[in-house]
């Protein structure tokens, strides 16, 4: 039985092994480059997210710690008091946690304004390290 050539030499070529008919695939440095590269990235982008959880949270603690100062100093200006100088602490809860604060009274050179600043820090913080937040205002004679 006579073959056409085409299909013969189509055979041939099929059974034939052919260096331009290479498998194809990935080495096995190929893959380790690739996981390599991969390993480096998964790592920054842990590193990122932590850091924006963690500035998250810095920037809430700062946010209702402002809230404490600034309803005190409200309360100040609500009660119509005249605070005497020097130091005050106390504390406030907001957010379910409590916020320890300081009011500082400081003379002005206005016999009838006084300066007052609030330091706040969260429950259980160093009040002698820095506040999470100061909030300063002026009080006039009531």
């Amino acid at each position: 039985m006579l073959m056409p050539v085409d299909s013969l030499s189509s055979e041939l070529k099929r059974k034939m092994p052919n260096s331009r008919n290479k498998s194809k695939g990935f080495t096995l440095l190929e893959v380790m480059v690739a996981l390599f590269v991969v390993a480096i990235s998964l790592g920054g982008v842990i590193k990122v997210m932590g850091s924006a959880a963690k500035n998250s949270a810095r920037l809430s603690d700062r946010t209702f710690a402002q809230w404490v100062a600034l309803n005190e100093l409200a309360e100040l200006r609500i009660k119509k008091s005249w605070p005497k100088l020097g130091e005050v602490k106390g504390d406030q809860e907001m957010v379910d946690r409590k916020w320890n604060w300081v009011q500082k009274t400081i003379k002005t050179d206005d016999a009838n304004i006084k300066r007052v600043e609030l330091s706040v820090w969260p429950e259980g913080g160093k009040s002698d390290a820095d506040p999470v937040v100061t909030v300063v205002g002026f009080l006039a004679r009531p």
